[in-house]
């Protein structure tokens, strides 16, 4: 059977011909691109052809593209010729790059030439990337011929993982269906809408709200470089945005810019996720930008499964809100993770989930921590008799760098390899409600002559992308360690 999504894109395409699907909005002296619905669909399917001449059903094709119109056509393409994509964000290294390319067994890549030239020794093959015709004239019947099957399509996505190397996510084509919908409905998505994606396409977060959900509901994205904040002001004060997906940062930077006189009252939706939205940012965006910011639940594992729409009765700021179509959560005890013991309304525990968008399971790597069917997100949260819920807290190490998770443990044994570190810890350091820094404390294995910052940065950035390499980096004479040698983090003040 049919992915419901590439249904849904064929009669985008055959009912909603001319309507804008996508806009590269113009940025850095780059021209503005945009491609309709029938472009869109017409892209799909030609590239689909393409993608099937050279990998079988099923293989893994990589995906390493910025927030362009090509990085849509591949997904959705690849989904369309029943292979797994993996995306990956074109900022990583090429260490990381060749790491995850062995790790998923991949045999393709639609990237850029360098990416591409740095797995040719792996016998991956790039693919030329989709042709972005600015007009189509005329549309073949079969363009928009609905598929038959989707047997062998899913997503691959890399997950920050909580100790050791980051682990591989594997969804199957299903859950995407089941995500797509539900967010859409979630938010109310409608063919009238415009979202505003910053997020980038190669995160969870990203697909799902720049891409998947839009495709079902048949509205428009307007994709963004990342976060400028006189782009996105630009882009909302032009009425067109009607959703906007963030994180925390996102809104605490565009409320630091309002003055209590600018409201952009075209955004009906505006919502957070990542990580907790402070108070202080709800609060500012609603004094000094009238917009009301609502939140949601995700990760690579599970997909978005908890929206709180801020403009609903009774709405609390703080919640992540009420779980989607066919969620099920329970908060469990941490120690025994008893599925059919649920903890009573208010009282702390750890969330567990299960979602029609949740993982298969981890690429190579052992079950992933589940009991009963119902992931173990590593969250401390309360939900209310409502069935709303609040994350309180962590029982993981990672770190939220503009939604951008690090895994501290990966950005360690990679600072513990170089020759003038005798031990370390990475930490975060807080900088404002909503944004972190990574931090590295380094026992130097030479006292009288440590290693400079800037060399245990270009040693680091030559292993890792941008945002896991420390930001700040202190040497020290020793490290807080338990008397079985565990280092203390919680003693080391951030």
């Amino acid at each position: 059977m049919a992915l419901s999504i590439l249904t849904r894109l064929c009669e985008h395409g055959r009912n909603c011909t001319d309507d804008i699907a996508i806009r590269e909005v113009a940025c850095d002296g780059q021209p503005e691109r945009k491609a309709s619905f029938g472009q869109l669909a017409t892209m799909v399917a030609a590239y689909a052809t393409t993608i099937k001449r050279s990998v079988p059903a099923g293989e893994v094709v990589i995906v390493c593209q910025p927030n362009r119109i090509a990085c849509t056509v591949a997904f959705l393409a690849a989904l369309r010729a029943n292979v797994v994509t993996f995306l990956i964000n074109p900022s990583a290294s090429e260490h990381e790059l060749r790491a995850a390319a062995i790790a998923a067994e991949a045999v393709a890549i639609v990237g850029s030439p360098e990416a591409g030239q740095s797995l040719v020794d792996r016998g991956v093959r790039s693919l030329a990337l989709p042709a972005m015709a600015e007009t189509v004239d005329s549309f073949e019947s079969e363009t928009f011929n609905v598929p038959t099957e989707s047997q062998g399509s899913g997503l691959m996505l890399l997950s920050s993982g909580t100790t050791g190397d980051p682990k591989i996510v594997m969804r199957d084509g299903p859950s995407l269906d089941a995500v797509a919908c539900n967010v859409a409905i979630a938010t109310r998505l409608t063919s009238d809408d415009c979202v505003l994606g910053m997020i980038p396409l190669c995160h969870s977060y990203g697909v799902e709200h720049g891409i998947l959900a839009p495709t079902y509901a048949g509205c428009a994205v307007h994709l963004c470089q990342g976060f400028d904040t006189r782009v996105v002001l630009d882009q909302l004060a032009t009425g067109t945005i009607t959703v906007l997906p963030g994180v925390p940062s996102i809104f605490e930077m565009l409320a630091r810019w309002g003055d209590g006189t600018v409201a952009f009252p075209n955004v009906r939706c505006a919502y957070s996720a990542g990580s907790q939205l402070p108070m202080s940012v709800f609060n500012a965006c609603l004094k000094r930008l009238q917009l009301r910011v609502g939140q949601l639940y995700g990760s690579s594992e599970v997909g978005s499964v908890t929206f709180n729409d801020p403009h609903a009765t009774g709405h609390d700021p703080m919640s992540t809100g009420l779980p989607m179509n066919d969620v099920v959560v329970r908060i469990v005890d941490p120690e025994t993770h008893r599925i059919d013991q649920p903890l009573r309304p208010g009282v702390e525990g750890e969330l567990a989930i299960h979602s029609p968008s949740m993982l298969r399971g981890y690429v190579g790597e052992d079950a992933p921590p589940a009991r009963e069917d119902f992931f173990l997100t590593g969250d401390l949260a309360t939900v209310n008799a409502n069935g709303a819920i609040t994350i309180t807290g962590r029982t993981r190490l990672l770190i939220d760098v503009g939604a951008l998770k690090v895994n501290p443990i990966e950005v360690e044994s990679v600072l513990a390899q170089h020759e003038g570190v005798r031990d370390c810890v990475v930490v975060a350091a807080s900088v404002t409600d909503t944004i972190s820094r990574v931090r590295a404390l380094i026992v130097p294995k030479d006292r009288e002559h440590p290693p400079s910052p800037d060399s245990l940065r270009q040693f680091a950035r030559s292993r890792l992308s941008a945002h896991k390499v420390p930001r700040i980096i202190d040497i020290t004479d020793s490290l807080p360690k338990s008397p079985t040698g565990k280092i203390l983090r919680r003693q080391i003040a951030s």
